[in-house]
């Protein structure tokens, strides 16, 4: 059975943990799914100083964890922002994006990127359904910081528009299509 590679990011309150747990349940084997911001936030109660040096740290446990997860032939979804805001500074690490599809391209059968977008107002909405207001200009700086990414092993979807099971649809579709 081809094992799979999903990297998906967006900014904060897109979906993307969401889209990740119903990705992970509609994969037809054995699946992990590992979050950036889960290894941030809960491997790192109190965080040091310097940012830059904790998120490289944090993004190389993710490659890790990635890699342990690919050569054990699980699918792999790793999902989190890649732009990441500490005391009014944007950390980009949009690059390991392309570098995780490229260090598991021994270890994988198909890789796709999808990126997650919503509106303002959507974003909005979210923010006070989980009490997470905080994170507001947060995901507008994070939204407008992102690259154009094209190619066949890219998708980007608005959670505003489309349903979780509609995006899922969509994944599973251009996973099947995809050729690597």
């Amino acid at each position: 059975m081809p094992s799979n590679l999903i990297v998906i990011y967006g900014p904060p309150l897109s979906g993307k943990s969401t889209l990740a747990w119903a990705l992970g349940r509609s994969m037809p084997a054995k699946t992990a799914i590992v979050s950036a911001d889960q290894l941030l936030e809960g491997a790192l109660p109190v965080p040091g100083e310097d940012a830059d040096a904790e998120l490289d740290m944090v993004h190389v446990q993710l490659r890790l964890l990635v890699a342990n997860y690919m050569k054990n032939r699980y699918h792999a979804i790793v999902e989190g922002p890649f732009i990441y805001e500490r005391d009014g500074a944007l950390f980009n690490f949009e690059s390991d994006i392309d570098q995780l599809i490229a260090l598991m391209r021994q270890m994988t059968d198909r890789a796709i990127v999808v990126r997650l977008q919503s509106s303002e107002d959507v974003r909005t909405t979210r923010a006070a359904a989980a009490g997470r207001e905080s994170e507001l200009a947060t995901a507008q700086r994070v939204e407008t910081a992102y690259k154009d990414r094209f190619g066949v092993r890219f998708s980007s979807f608005d959670t505003g528009t489309m349903t979780t099971e509609e995006i899922v649809g969509e994944v599973q579709a251009a996973l099947n299509a995809s050729t690597d």
